[in-house]
C-alpha cells in the first residue's frame, strides 16, 4: 500500500481553495492600498488612509475565515437560529427604511454604524434557503409548500434591498436565491412560468427611476455622454487598453486619479487592468474560475443535502458577483455600484464574504472527513 504523503492528502480542508482564497485576500489588500492611494490623500489628506483601514479589514477577514473554517458547518442548520438571522436581517433593512441614522450616499442608506446590512442579507439568504430547502426537502416540487413559500422569503428580502434603494445589489441576491432553488430541484416548470412573469416587473423597475434610465441609455452608447454618464465607462476601458499585456506597474495608474470614480472599490478591476495588464487580470479570473470549480466539487462530495444547497449557494455568489462586476467594468452590462469579492475595498462585504469562503471549507473537511471514515 503506497504512503498518502502529499500537503493535500494530510490536510483534510480543501488546501488548493484555501491557499486560492488567501491568496485573493493579500491581493484584493494590495491592490486596494495601490488603487486608492491618491483619493486616500486627496480626500482624506492621509496617504495611509487606505493601509490602515484596509489592513483592519484584512485582519477582521482572516478571523471570520478560521471562524467559518473551525465551526461545523451544520450548526447553521438549525431553525431557532436561522429563523432568528432572518428576522434580525429584516430588521436592520426596516430600520434604514424608517431611521434618519442610516449612512446614506447620493440618497441611498446602505450603512448602520458602518455595518451594511444589505451584505447580511446576501448572505442570509443563502444560508436561510439551504436551511429551508432541507427542511421541506419531500415537498419542493409542490407549487405552494416548496417553491411559493421559498419564493415569498426570497422577494421580501429582495424588495426591502431595493427600497434602500440598493436595484444592483437586490438583484443579484435575487439572482443567488433563484439559482440555489434551481440547483435544489424544484420544478422547472414553476421556476420558469414565475421568471416569465417577473422579467417585466423587473425592466419596469429597472427603468422607472430616471437615473437608472440614464444609465441603460449610457450602456446602449457612452459615446452619446463620455463627459457626464458615459464617463466611468468610457475611463475604466481607457485603463485596461494603458496596461496593454504586462501593465504600467503597480501602484502607477493614471486613471484611478480622479479619472474613474470608486477605483479601490466598483472599478477596482480596471486599475488591475492597468497596472498589471493582460496578465494580471487573467490571472485574478483564473482564480475565481478555481474557486467556482472547486466549490462546485466541495458541494457534489458535500456529506449531506443541506452541506450541498449551503456550498453550492455560497459558490454561486462568488461566482455571480465577480462576473457582473467584471462585465460592468469592461462595458458589457450597464454601470452600477458591486464589489468585486475578496478584492474591492470595503469591511462588511469582505468580511461576509471571508466567513462564508470558511464554511465552504468547513464543508470540504467534512466531506473529507466522511470519506475517509468510509475507507
Amino acid at each position: 500500500m503506497m504512503v498518502k504523503n502529499t500537503i493535500e492528502d494530510n490536510i483534510r480542508y480543501d488546501i488548493i481553495l484555501m491557499i486560492t482564497v488567501f491568496a485573493l485576500l493579500v491581493f484584493g489588500s494590495i491592490m486596494v492600498m495601490s488603487a486608492g492611494s491618491f483619493i486616500a490623500a486627496e480626500k482624506f489628506n492621509n496617504d495611509n488612509y487606505f493601509v490602515t483601514a484596509q489592513t483592519k479589514n484584512a485582519m477582521i477577514a482572516f478571523f471570520a475565515l478560521v471562524m467559518g473554517m473551525m465551526l461545523n458547518y451544520r450548526i447553521y442548520n438549525n431553525k431557532y437560529l436561522m429563523n432568528a438571522g432572518l428576522i434580525l436581517t429584516g430588521l436592520a433593512l426596516v430600520y434604514l427604511l424608517i431611521s434618519n441614522h442610516g449612512d446614506s450616499i447620493k440618497g441611498a442608506k446602505r450603512w448602520i454604524f458602518g455595518f451594511q446590512p444589505s451584505e447580511l442579507a446576501k448572505n442570509m439568504i443563502v444560508f436561510y434557503l439551504a436551511f429551508s430547502l432541507t427542511a421541506k426537502q419531500t415537498v419542493l416540487k409542490q407549487f405552494l409548500r416548496g417553491y411559493v413559500y421559498h419564493m415569498s422569503i426570497l422577494s421580501s428580502t429582495v424588495a426591502l434591498v431595493l427600497l434602500q434603494p440598493a436595484f444592483s445589489t437586490s438583484m443579484m441576491i435575487f439572482s443567488i436565491g433563484y439559482s440555489i432553488l434551481y440547483i435544489s430541484g424544484m420544478k422547472l416548470k414553476h421556476l420558469m412560468s414565475s421568471m416569465i412573469l417577473l422579467i417585466p416587473v423587473i425592466i419596469i423597475i429597472a427603468l422607472v427611476q430616471p437615473y437608472r434610465l440614464a444609465r441603460v441609455k449610457t450602456f446602449l452608447d457612452p459615446s452619446e455622454d463620455i463627459s457626464g454618464k458615459g464617463w466611468q465607462v468610457e475611463q475604466s476601458l481607457i485603463g485596461f487598453g494603458n496596461g496593454g499585456l504586462t501593465g504600467v506597474g503597480l501602484g502607477e495608474s493614471r486613471q484611478k486619479e480622479f479619472y474613474l470614480p470608486e477605483p479601490h472599490n466598483d472599478f477596482i478591476f480596471s486599475i488591475i487592468g492597468d497596472e498589471l495588464g493582460f496578465v494580471g487580470t487573467v490571472l485574478l479570473v483564473g482564480a475565481y474560475i478555481l474557486i467556482m470549480i472547486r466549490g462546485f466539487r466541495i458541494a457534489s462530495r458535500a456529506p449531506d443535502y443541506y452541506g450541498f444547497i449551503l456550498a453550492s449557494g455560497i459558490t454561486m455568489t462568488i461566482v455571480i458577483y465577480s462576473i457582473f462586476n467584471m462585465c460592468i467594468t469592461l462595458g458589457l452590462v450597464p454601470p452600477t455600484g458591486l464589489p468585486l469579492p475578496m478584492v474591492s475595498y470595503g469591511g462588511t462585504s469582505l468580511i461576509m464574504t471571508m466567513f462564508s469562503m470558511g464554511v465552504l471549507l468547513n464543508i470540504s473537511y467534512k466531506s473529507r472527513h466522511r470519506e475517509e471514515a468510509d475507507e
